[in-house]
């Protein structure tokens, strides 16, 4: 079955989409997104690595290429024939590289992760969920619904009907990914769930670069870069308030989940600590938005403990819990990370380490408007003007 916008779209699709390595061209992608957005209710992208020979070659290409730049570090790990090369250890510069590391990373096995640092992982979430949204408001669709998967790190095989996934109804993906699509529903089959159908999407023009292109490059570069590797900690906490989980709580989940290794503690504001917030009647209930965490994170990451817990202030488990290691903040809540510190301190116990991250620069005018309505202050005021407007039609219609 081929993309048509006439048709009735579907509930949730699962969009495969093909990153063969962290320099790749996302263009392929937006366009698929586009058309995934007039087709379904509610989309989950996962996320891929594999790749054969011909991609393994373009990823030895953007190595080359990347070599060419000064000082840049190469963040792809491969794993050669006949040689493993540890995850978070293969932090390639451009002293290490020799023709025959290009040549062997171009017949590299396809099963090997390419998201190797936490920049590289962040740009590409970010740039993906932000032209999600994009073309979502565009279509007057602000609740439209995005999760975004890592295939290699998630822990299960999506899609392919497990006991407790959410289900899906379509499947979607290029020509590219097609194979990889039928091989999911022979899993389906085998698991006792129903074949779904699979649509073809239609490719990017190969002449025209997406205009979601400059997303990719959009992460503040005024944020503290952060050398996390994947999994670099075993306890790590987070808060917010959660409200209405969007693009940028499924950002800041994602990248606190791809840095644990076992557990997650997350706390979510109670009502108490919410009473000054605009629109507060369209607030979620609190044992909703601890759900949303939990429900998202084993999407995310299915081997980690989530403990997604009420906040009653603005320390919450940071300050007793002696199992964690790091705090993962916002731009704009770092002073609160150090706050945390401090009466960690106070209670000697050992400071946590800081980790930051930004979901988009400021400084992209197009994209900053996005990120004004990637908030749960703009989703309540959006439920509370078509509250309001339905209210008025129900009157005009009785009067």
């Amino acid at each position: 079955m081929t993309a048509d916008t006439g048709t009735a779209p579907a509930g949730h699709g699962l969009l495969l989409a093909q990153i063969p390595h962290w320099d790749a061209s996302l263009d392929e992608t937006f366009h698929s997104i586009h058309q995934a957005l007039l087709l379904v209710h509610r989309l989950t992208i996962v996320i891929s690595a594999r790749s054969g020979e011909a991609d393994a070659s373009e990823a030895a290409r953007g190595l080359q290429a990347a070599d060419g730049r000064s000082g840049s570090k190469l963040d792809l790990v491969a794993q050669a024939k006949g040689t493993a090369l540890a995850p978070g250890a293969t932090f390639l510069n451009k002293k290490s590289l020799s023709s025959t590391s290009l040549a062997s990373l171009a017949s590299a096995s396809s099963t090997a992760s390419v998201f190797t640092t936490f920049h590289s992982v962040q740009r590409v979430l970010s740039a993906l969920y932000v032209s999600f949204t994009k073309h979502a408001m565009a279509l007057e669709r602000p609740l439209a619904e995005l999760d975004i998967v890592l295939e290699d790190s998630c822990g299960y095989e999506i899609g392919a009907a497990a006991k407790d996934e959410i289900p899906f109804d379509v499947f979607l993906g290029v020509d590219q990914a097609v194979k990889m699509l039928n091989e999911l529903n022979e899993k389906r089959t085998e698991n006792g769930a129903k074949t779904l159908p699979i649509i073809t999407l239609k490719t990017a023009p190969p002449s025209l670069s997406s205009p979601d292109s400059r997303l990719v490059d959009a992460i503040d570069c005024c944020v503290p870069n952060t050398d996390v590797e994947e999994g670099q900690y075993s306890d790590v906490a987070l808060g917010g308030t959660f409200d209405h989980l969007h693009a940028g709580h499924k950002i800041l989940l994602s990248m606190t989940a791809w840095v644990t290794s076992h557990r997650i503690v997350c706390g979510v504001s109670d009502e108490e600590l919410l009473s000054t917030k605009k629109f507060k009647d369209f607030l979620e209930p609190l044992d909703k938005r601890v759900k949303a965490v939990e429900k998202f994170l084993r999407v995310f990451k299915r081997s980690l403990v989530c403990e997604a817990v009420p906040l009653h202030d603005i320390y919450g488990p940071t300050i007793t819990d002696k199992q964690l290691q790091a705090l993962m903040v916002s731009k704009e809540t770092i002073k609160g990370g150090a706050a945390v510190n401090q009466e960690r301190l106070n209670r000697h116990l050992p400071p946590l380490k800081i980790e930051v991250i930004n979901v988009i620069s400021p400084t992209e005018t197009e994209v900053d408007e996005v990120s004004l309505k990637i908030s749960s202050t703009f989703i309540r005021q959006y439920l509370s003007e078509l509250a309001a407007s339905k209210v008025s039609m129900a009157t005009g219609t009785a009067s």
